[in-house]
């Protein structure tokens, strides 16, 4: 007579680490060999599974849905009835910390359920002793694992850190060599692509402008790009704008390596200098930056001069009888003021014969002498001085080497906080540091009011804008006749300047 064997409900719990090399074993091909463990451990109706992709290590970022789901219906009752079967493909794929390993093995003895390991080909019952030492025996060895890849990993991050090893994707403008590093390929040397390169040089040239030419928006590089057929070397795609203004800001290209926020020399030749790269990024944070790439700009103040009134910009318009139908500087928005053009523009300006505010400042040698030599010497030194302390202390403190977990978390945070400190000294050793802008955009001394005639109108409004700022020599605001002692154009303005200019 036929024995009867007794059929069990089994459910399975099934996870992959996304992206962790070659060996890890996809949920179909886990859920394949669980099934034909059926016929040999079985018969198990199958109920319904549970599946993560995330890795199972105390020290994964994403929190595994179906594991906390799995825990709780263990503990519950909810996984089934007692007898039923916890189908793992291997033991490390349940979890590689030890608390929450022996928490799943206690919940599944004190709900009479058996767990089966498919890599194994065993089932083991965790209220037998034999059988709970094995599991969490396994448990155990995949903490340990994942501790010592942790360490690894980490060593090999600090490393490439320190060494100043490129990372991540390779930045258009640069190619690199790679090694075999652990069967896995790795950048060991980074170095300008030799037509990818001058394209960048030419990006950053062309939105900066030079004495010679007005600075270009970024939309009409990007576009000009598109009609010469230069695409991204990964995906084949056109630079939108968006695209060309982080390559604008990205500080490889500068020789600088930033990973997790902290900054450090590369070990690869910068493919931009450090003096224009900081203009560039002044530039793309000017919140009155416009770039005007067409011809039908023709007048120099216009994006420049404000209404006092309404604080408005002005426009040109055909003066009316008041100035004898010549041009003349209007309130754009209300209409508030008028003011003759060409008297403001000889104040303002000036020519070749009588110097206005704006042509008498380029003119002045002390001016072209103050961009090469700042006056804030002795600020620079101090913030320098502060700068080697805390770099200073940082590699004292990473060369710890810590006895106890409290003390590992509080050098930890002491990093952590040397490292924001080290990153806001070094922003203000490049605003102390970095070069006035306007050096790159127009050649300041004698001869300057004749340079001047031969710029182009773009060059000279992007000066005007640069100089009647607030910062330099201040903000130029119209007032009416009526508020002004008298019709004078060097009455009617003012100049507002920031109180730290």
């Amino acid at each position: 007579m036929a024995t009867a064997v007794a059929v069990r409900s089994a459910r399975e719990y099934l996870r992959v680490s996304k992206g962790k090399g070659r060996a890890a074993r996809s949920i179909t091909d886990q859920h394949k060999d669980n099934i034909a463990a059926e016929k040999e451990h079985g018969p198990w109706t199958w109920g319904e599974a549970y599946a993560d992709t995330g890795s199972a290590s105390k020290f994964a970022r994403k929190t595994r849905d179906d594991f906390d789901r799995l825990m709780g219906e263990l503990t519950s009752g909810e996984f089934g009835e007692p007898g039923t079967v916890l189908v793992l493909w291997e033991i490390s794929r349940l979890a590689r910390e030890t608390g929450k390993g022996v928490a799943l093995v206690d919940a599944a003895e004190s709900g009479g359920y058996l767990i089966h390991v498919t890599s194994l080909d065993r089932t083991f019952n965790p209220s037998n002793y034999g059988d709970r030492h094995s599991l969490i025996s396994g448990i155990n060895d995949a903490e340990k694992e994942a501790r010592l890849l942790s360490v690894r990993t980490l060593r090999g991050v600090t490393s490439a850190l320190d060494e100043g090893r490129p990372h991540g994707k390779t930045p258009f403008g640069y190619a690199r060599d790679y090694e075999l590093i652990d069967g896995r390929p790795r950048p060991v040397r980074q170095y300008p692509d030799p037509v990818e390169a001058p394209l960048i040089q030419e990006l950053f040239r062309r939105v900066l402008g030079s004495p010679e030419k007005a600075p270009e928006s970024i939309r009409s590089v990007a576009m000009d790009w598109e009609r010469r057929g230069i695409v991204s070397r990964q995906s084949g795609a056109t630079f939108s704008p968006q695209n060309m203004r982080q390559m604008l800001m990205r500080k490889a290209y500068i020789g600088i390596r930033v990973h997790a926020g902290t900054e450090r020399p590369g070990n690869w030749d910068p493919i931009i200098e450090r003096e224009t790269f900081d203009a560039v990024q002044r530039m793309l944070a000017d919140p009155t930056r416009k770039t005007y790439t067409t011809t039908s700009v023709r007048h120099v103040l216009t994006g420049t001069l404000r209404c006092d009134m309404c604080d408005g910009r002005m426009s040109v318009s055909a003066g009316g009888n008041r100035h004898k139908l010549h041009p003349a500087y209007v309130c754009y928005a209300y209409g508030h003021l008028a003011i003759d053009k060409a008297e403001t523009d000889a104040f303002l300006i000036g020519d070749a014969q009588r110097h206005g505010v704006l042509l008498a400042y380029l003119s002045r040698p002390d001016v072209a002498a103050g961009l090469s030599s700042p006056d804030n010497d002795s600020e620079v030194s101090a913030v320098r001085t502060e700068l080697a302390t805390a770099q200073a202390n940082l590699e004292a403190f990473e060369a710890e080497d810590p006895e106890t977990p409290a003390e590992a978390r509080l050098i930890a945070r002491k990093i952590s906080k040397l490292e924001m400190e080290i990153s806001e000294l070094e922003g203000r050793e490049r605003a102390l540091t970095a070069p006035n802008p306007l050096d790159s955009m127009f050649e300041i001394g004698p001869g300057a009011a004749e340079r001047w005639e031969a710029a182009e109108v773009t060059s000279q409004r992007a000066v005007a804008a640069l100089l009647f700022s607030p910062e330099v020599l201040g903000q130029v605001r119209v007032g009416r006749v009526a508020d002004s002692p008298s019709e004078a154009v060097q009455d009617r303005v003012r100049f507002v300047v920031s109180p730290t200019a």
